[in-house]
């Protein structure tokens, strides 16, 4: 792959590279771009001989460039260059060794139905013995997106130009659709204002960094664009490891003849089923084959095992392509895991499309599973028939059977000033035809591509991207959005959106004032509750302090930058949150700059943790009760309203009816359907919890205390506890085929117990810790109120 650098010989600095010179009219563009420079023409060969591809589409500015040090780089006058290329452009073609790009390459595939596609290559991984160390190759820095880069640097260009329209401290903006006015009240307060534990994440591997992050119910697991580590929620580092190393033992099919370059990571921490998901892309610099790497955990720890996998991406369906994959992003709901993808042409690295690639929960979290089937769906379009780009699928939080639509993706626009976002309903997701619905959320605040970034102590400015929709929330039937955006006012900024899913309307926005944000580090945790707002902590990356002063490059309320930056322009593409499945709060990670010394630019990464802050609901729960907070979540969610009007009765027991109850209005809230007939003798259709009864007994949650009665007056036990709340959780997808350690917990609890596995999978979940000191669970031991309280907020709401 061939790539044009041009600069000043003199002066030793490089002005701009432009890569994927593969066509006319990429060189008459560069050329145009460049009137007046000197043109050097480069070739990058790999340790075979072949031409490497090294980037595309993206310009860096003020990398130094010492012409010297090539001593058989022939230098000429770009009209000379230009000269040349008059008569003929196969002078250059001949060069560099380029053929014409086939025509399916330079122009959209038809928009097709989906497609069903498998992989056979998936192989267990224990992450806590990786392989020996490995050379890490360079990673491709590509363009993606859907705009041409004339028009993309043009709109840049004009955002640039703009300034904030106020002074004085950042604040959120917001403006209420439901009433059709600036709300009065700020969002409410569910996160505490300082994070509790604040410690140091990756340091500087390849550029860009692409920082993300996943808390389990014991692990925090951290990624960069290179490496992987574990950290405890305290901030001690274990088990770090290269990319290459987590899946070497899939790379050989991956990379088959070159060097692999894997970029793009992203992790998530699947709360409803309890499985950590890392994605990847990988690339064979030789051939420059892509794949997905998918890796699953077995259980909800890092140290449970993982499986790996690789689907060619290049395939849609079993139809082979000669497009990439760029730029994946991954989301879950009940049934389904999503990859949304970028397709760019081979070499050019042209976009041509985006696709989505579903993948079934009950395979990929079934390490037996040999062979991993998906469906594709590609060419997806938005309203205006522009190419959706950037797709962002949503993961799926709390109450799952309440209000919960199909998969949704959403993406923004690529227009100038659009006013809108496009929404995917994937339709019959695990079945034989799924298929992606499409609507337009209109009615936004018009917005374009985000200015750069300024820092302070430089002119040098940093790219900030595209306006791409970077995280997707759905929770209780609404969508919640964080994004880049640019507007008049607010040239570098991150727009919020709530969507209400079931009348396809934004009901409330907010974006950031004054000051410059970016790659908004966003999750919505219960404490939220049900109502039109925002969480209080809405971290990004951001150049500005708490009084609007330009400042060097960091992560808002967690880690100042310490120098500025500039080893290229590119300062990532996104940064990473996770709910916490156990405590409720936020956990956020991003980069930072640490001080240049002898080089051009040195990044680090920060991680964070801002708890849990909730009011009181009841006068009878102490706010230093354990316990506070999951009583006044569930209150929130209605899933309790006390005993009293003003009490909750915390150290009571509870029913196996008032159980059932509990459990169903956590999962489903309070509208669902159930059997009439009655199930059970002790249990009449007068009775004042028999619709959760007869759904618990629909859903094979409960089966009784005898096989005609359910004892519904009986108080529960710890043990019948686990069962309900393990089925309630998992039944639905796994039956009670799951996956539990093997190692007894607790010294009560033998693997003779009849309820072991359900005891073993609650505590491995993190819905339980134990009783007393944690070495027991105390199996027969009555559930009192506010010990429930805490079992269903862990098990259904986070």
């Amino acid at each position: 792959m061939a790539y044009a650098i041009f600069g000043e010989p003199r002066k030793g600095v490089l002005l701009g590279v432009d890569y994927g010179i593969a066509k006319e009219a990429d060189l008459a563009r560069v050329m145009a771009r460049y009137a007046g420079s000197t043109l050097f023409l480069l070739l990058a060969f790999g340790v075979f001989g072949e031409a490497q591809q090294t980037g595309a589409g993206r310009s860096a500015q003020g990398v130094e460039f010492f012409p010297e040090r090539l001593p058989n780089l022939k230098v000429e006058p770009l009209a000379v260059v230009a000269a040349k290329a008059a008569p003929s452009v196969s002078w250059w073609r001949k060069l560099l060794g380029l053929q014409a790009a086939p025509a399916e390459e330079r122009t959209s595939m038809a928009r097709q139905p989906a497609a069903l596609g498998s992989s056979s290559f998936g192989v267990i991984y224990d992450p806590t013995q990786p392989g020996n160390p490995v050379v890490v190759p360079p990673i491709p820095v590509r363009k993606h997106g859907a705009l041409p880069l004339a028009e993309y640097l043009q709109r840049k260009a004009v955002a640039e130009a703009r300034r904030p329209g106020s002074f004085g401290p950042p604040q959120l903006t917001l403006f209420d659709y439901t009433e059709n006015r600036a709300p009065l009240l700020p969002p409410r307060q569910p996160l505490g204002l300082t994070p509790t534990a604040n410690f140091e994440g990756l340091g500087q591997q390849l550029v860009p960094p692409d920082p993300d992050l996943a808390a389990g119910p014991e692990d925090v697991i951290a990624v960069i664009n290179s490496q992987i580590a574990r950290y405890s929620k305290t901030g001690t580092q274990s088990n770090p490891q290269s990319l290459q190393q987590w899946f070497s033992n899939i790379v050989p099919t991956a990379c088959a003849v070159g060097s692999c370059a894997i970029f793009d990571p992203k992790i998530l921490y699947d709360s409803l089923h309890g499985r950590f998901l890392l994605s990847a892309i990988s690339m064979d610099l030789s051939t420059f084959k892509t794949y997905f790497l998918i890796s699953v955990s077995n259980g909800s720890t890092f140290a449970g095992g993982w499986k790996n996998w690789a689907l060619e991406g290049s395939r849609n369906g079993t139809t082979q392509t000669n497009f990439e994959i760029d730029f994946t992003q991954m989301g879950y709901d009940n049934n389904a895991v999503y990859l949304a993808t970028d397709m760019l042409s081979v070499f050019s690295d042209v976009f041509q499309y985006a696709k989505v690639r579903i993948l079934k929960k009950s395979e990929l979290y079934n390490p037996a599973t040999t062979t991993l089937t998906y469906q594709d769906i590609w060419d997806l379009r938005n309203e205006d028939n522009s190419k959706a780009t950037s797709i962002q699928p949503a993961i799926l939080r709390g109450r799952p059977g309440s209000g919960t639509p199909p998969g949704i993706l959403v993406n923004s626009a690529t227009t100038a000033n659009a006013d809108f976002l496009t929404i995917w309903r994937i339709e019959n997701p695990t079945g034989a035809s799924p298929t992606a619905v499409r609507t337009a959320i209109r009615g936004l605040w018009p917005y374009d591509l985000p200015a750069s970034i300024p820092q302070l102590g430089t002119a040098w400015r940093l790219d900030s991207g595209a306006a791409t929709v970077l995280k997707a929330v759905v929770r209780n039937g609404i969508l919640y959005t964080a994004r880049n955006t640019g507007y008049t006012t607010e040239p570098t900024t991150i727009t919020y959106d709530r969507i209400d899913l079931s009348s396809n309307k934004v009901t409330l926005q907010g974006r950031i004032s004054n000051g410059n944000f970016f790659y908004p580090a966003f999750d919505v945790p219960a404490s939220n509750g049900p109502g039109n707002n925002f969480p209080n902590k809405l971290i990004s990356g951001t150049t500005t302090d708490a009084t609007g002063s330009l400042t060097y490059p960091g992560l808002s309320e967690v880690k100042a930058g310490e120098d500025y930056y500039l080893a290229g322009n590119r300062w990532g593409d996104y940064f990473g949150a996770s709910i916490d499945p156990t405590l409720g709060g936020l956990w956020v990670y991003g980069q930072y700059t640490k001080p240049r010394g002898s080089t051009s630019g040195v990044y680090a990464t920060r991680a964070a943790y801002f708890p849990v802050a909730t009011s009181p609901q009841f006068t009878d729960v102490s706010s230093s009760s354990v316990f506070y907070d999951a009583i006044n979540v569930l209150r929130q969610w209605s899933i309790t309203l006390g005993c009293t009007a003003t009490t909750f009765c915390p150290g009571n027991p509870v029913l196996r009816s008032q159980a059932s109850a509990f459990v169903i209005r956590a999962i489903l809230g309070d509208t669902f359907t159930f059997p009439p007939t009655p199930y059970f003798t002790d249990v009449p259709a007068t009775h004042q919890f028999f619709p959760q009864i007869q759904k618990m007994r629909e859903l094979g949650i409960a089966s009784g205390c005898t096989a005609t009665t359910f004892c519904p007056d009986t108080p529960i036990n710890r043990t019948e506890m686990a069962v309900f709340l393990v089925r309630g959780k998992l039944r639905a997808l796994l039956g009670d085929d799951f996956s539990f350690p093997q190692t007894a917990y607790f010294n009560d609890v033998p693997s003779t117990h009849a309820s072991f596995k359900f005891i073993q999978k609650l505590r491995e979940l993190g819905v339980t810790l134990g009783c007393g000191t944690g070495a027991g669970f105390c199996p027969n031991d009555t559930v009192t109120r506010e010990q429930m309280a805490t079992f269903l907020y862990r098990a259904f709401l986070n």
